[in-house]
């Protein structure tokens, strides 16, 4: 009760009227907030879901009584949270199409750190996802004990199915363990994914999970899909198709590589150069001519294997034409080297059901010492091959 010993203006009463009025409102909208909303959908949901509501409590002037509108803005909030999931997904996309081109992100560190960007984005779902690329692969997490994925790798490595049937004993695995189990497919039938996906919290229904997965599904799919076909691609373009040797269109880039090193190293002043070392087969045109090109590109195939066989972790081979291949090493003088690369190749092996026998010619430069470009050190490990010959 106040009480007031001097007359006061009515406006002032009027004040303070509202105010109370408005601390009045304040208590109201805070016990019905907290002991009647919030609303469920479901009553009967083991997990209750509350509703997005808001209230406003007025009180009546010159009445007795309160007006309390509730206003339900669930549908909204439910839109706004799709369009932001929408959104993340798409800023990831972009994201990852532009890392696929790194190189020296390896497959499978490219999709550990797309399933984690995916799961931080929505933290709503919790994803496990196996890769499998020709019967061996790799899980994330790494400590990813999923038995359901577990089976599915069996499946997939046992190929006890395939195609539209491993599509739907996938699907029912899924059914079998109540989870929501994708197979991932890719262009080369030799490699699979599958993806296992679960709510993190019931709120999930804020928005469409069916649709948010399925979302995700498409999105892992895609990216992976085309961090391989960067991958293949740049393998094509840097590699001869037959015999998995560099090729000559990848040899300039790797020398100029070779010559950075060396820089960086402080190799070249101390002494130590590069070695290139040009190999021609002698004779091979006859093996053509007799047995075949197929047959040629058998024996080809062989002896690459063997120049392979011959090169150390520092060192790089290359078919440059039909039957010449250019061998660079990190040192400044041939030692041994064109005894062991010649006894190598002219080992005879097995092709088909003839044996084959063919010897080599290499000639050999050295930068810096013979030249500082690589036409000029070619031009004269060819010269010192075809005196060889």
């Amino acid at each position: 009760m106040l009480f007031f010993w001097a007359s006061i203006s009515g406006q002032l009463l009027e004040s303070i009227d509202n105010a109370m009025n408005s601390s009045l409102s304040r208590i109201l909208s805070h016990k019905i907030h907290k002991n009647i909303l919030p609303l469920y959908r479901n009553k009967e949901a083991s997990v209750r879901l509350p509703l997005h509501i808001s209230t406003l409590i007025s009180p009546l002037k010159d009445k007795v009584g309160i007006l309390i509108r509730i206003v339900d803005y669930t549908s909204l909030v439910k839109r706004e949270k799709q369009i932001r999931v929408n959104e993340s997904l798409l800023n990831i996309e972009r994201n990852y199409f532009k890392k696929a081109s790194d190189l020296s992100v390896s497959l499978e560190s490219f999709i550990a750190s797309l399933i984690d960007d995916i799961s931080w984005n929505v933290s709503s779902i919790s994803i496990k996802f196996s890769f499998l690329k020709e019967g061996e692969g790799f899980r994330y997490p790494k400590d990813n004990n999923s038995a359901v994925l577990k089976r599915c790798e069996k499946l997939i490595q046992h190929k006890e199915f395939e195609g539209d049937s491993l599509v739907e004993m996938v699907e029912s695995l899924g059914n079998e363990y109540k989870t929501n189990l994708f197979l991932v497919d890719f262009s080369d039938r030799n490699i699979k994914g599958v993806a296992e996906f679960a709510k993190n919290s019931e709120h999930i229904l804020d928005v469409s999970f069916s649709k948010t997965i399925t979302k995700i599904r498409d999105l892992i799919s895609s990216l992976i899909e085309w961090k391989m076909s960067f991958k293949k691609l740049s393998y094509m373009a840097s590699h001869d198709e037959l015999t998995g040797l560099f090729s000559r269109s990848f040899l300039m880039k790797k020398f100029d590589g070779y010559k950075r090193e060396m820089d960086v190293e402080g190799l070249k002043a101390s002494g130590v150069g590069l070695s290139l070392f040009f190999v021609d087969l002698n004779k091979f045109k006859e093996i053509n001519d007799q047995f075949g090109h197929q047959f040629g590109d058998k024996v080809l195939i062989k002896i690459s294997q063997r120049i392979k066989s011959c090169l150390s972790e520092d060192d790089s081979a290359f078919r440059i034409g039909g039957d010449e291949f250019l061998v660079i090493r990190k040192e400044a003088t041939p030692g041994d080297y064109i005894e062991t690369l010649k006894s190598k190749i002219s080992s005879p092996f097995l092709c088909d059901s003839d044996v084959i026998s063919i010897s080599a010619s290499i000639g050999h430069a050295c930068y810096p010492n013979d030249g500082h470009n690589l036409d000029e050190l070619i031009h004269l490990a060819d010269k010192e091959m075809y005196s060889e010959k």
